[in-house]
């Protein structure tokens, strides 16, 4: 059987370290973003070297700012874009997706297969026999402060992977599984999403400590920006998207717990204890404005959606609310009106059963 051929969608960090791994292990790839300043970097330097907990160098074979280029006659679309992107991702590719195509969102964050799926099956009219599917987090914790070099601190011992529909998850895995290897299949998407970390440990510790961003200030994201109390503030909220989770059917585990899994720990007493033993989170700078992703995406395609959905479901999310209200305070935006709403979601004025048949 040929490789298959992979595109990447997204050269920030994690599409950088996926693109260069793939090309590592000799397959073919290619890699888009619309930054052109970026693609042409990358192309000037013609090699992005991985290093931290994996260590490899790979370039891919196109490394292109034009769609056509990138995504035309692969088997394997892995958008690894900020969630903002992703209404627009699928609008590009829907035209040059095939039988046997996989489109994957690295990660979907809550409500990114349905999103790209009524795009491309709906809006485009795709008819093609195509796997669309999420993951819950990226496969690895990686960050690059300099284009063409990424650090790769944790590879996830576990990554939870869904499709819509559900049942096409075990053809996703025959295919990607063995390069892939730490993906492992849940339910449906409303356990890759709405299970999701990002939502309580990005935007919360980064609207709790503002006025250092205000005052230029640097330090240690998680060792230094999330205290006692602010690991009790998110806890208070992941004790909402819980709730949540169990009011849409999803046995969902507790932050905490969530963390132990991920990264194979030892269970500590408090929420703070358990995150300042997580080596892969240590030297992680803070976000330097409000227009970060930690804000920005996990504000409109997190907290939003797990609160409107709560809502249509009845179930109170005072603090997820909060923070959704802080936030457009501080961006200047309205972001009820940008994210993912349960209305956007096609989940308003369904009951648990039409919601489960969603996603089934």
């Amino acid at each position: 059987m040929d490789k298959l051929k992979f595109a990447v969608i997204g050269a920030g960090a994690g599409g950088q370290t996926m693109a260069a791994y793939l090309a590592s292990q000799n397959y073919y790839v290619t890699l888009y973003d619309h930054d052109k300043a970026k693609i042409a970097r990358l192309n000037e330097l013609g090699r992005i070297v991985v290093t931290g907990k994996f260590e490899c160098e790979g370039f891919p074979q196109v490394c292109t700012t034009v769609i056509d280029e990138a995504v035309k006659d692969v088997d394997v679309i892995m958008v690894c874009t900020t969630t903002d992107a992703h209404k627009e991702i699928a609008d590009l590719c829907a035209p040059y997706l095939h039988d046997g195509s996989i489109f994957m969102l690295n990660p979907g964050h809550v409500g990114g297969a349905l999103e790209v799926s009524h795009i491309i099956r709906d809006v485009h009219g795709c008819k093609a026999d195509i796997i669309i599917a999420e993951s819950g987090d990226l496969m690895y914790a990686c960050r690059s402060y300099e284009i063409g070099q990424t650090f790769q601190s944790g590879i996830k011992a576990g990554v939870d992977v869904a499709t819509l529909p559900a049942g096409d998850v075990n053809r996703l895995l025959d295919k990607i599984g063995g390069i892939f290897t730490n993906l492992k299949p849940v339910k449906n998407i409303l356990e890759t999403g709405f299970e999701g970390a990002g939502a309580m440990l990005h935007p919360i510790p980064s609207l709790m400590n503002i006025n250092k961003m205000d005052l230029g200030q640097s330090y240690d994201y998680y060792m230094e920006g999330i205290t006692p109390h602010i690991a009790d503030i998110i806890s208070a909220c992941d004790k909402e998207r819980v709730a949540v989770c169990r009011a849409l059917g999803v046995d969902a585990l507790a932050l905490g717990d969530m963390l132990v899994k991920t990264y194979k720990l030892e269970p500590k007493d408090s929420l703070y204890d358990l995150i300042q033993s997580i080596e892969s989170y240590r030297a992680l700078r803070n976000p330097t404005n409000t227009k970060h992703r930690f804000i920005v995406e996990d504000t409109m395609s997190g907290l939003v959606p797990l609160a409107s959905v709560g809502h249509a479901l009845g179930i109170p999310t005072p603090m997820m609310d909060a923070f959704v209200n802080i936030a457009s305070a501080v961006c200047g935006r309205d972001f009820w009106k940008e994210g993912r709403t349960a209305e956007k979601l096609g989940m308003a004025g369904k009951t648990l059963e039409e919601i489960q048949e969603m996603v089934r």
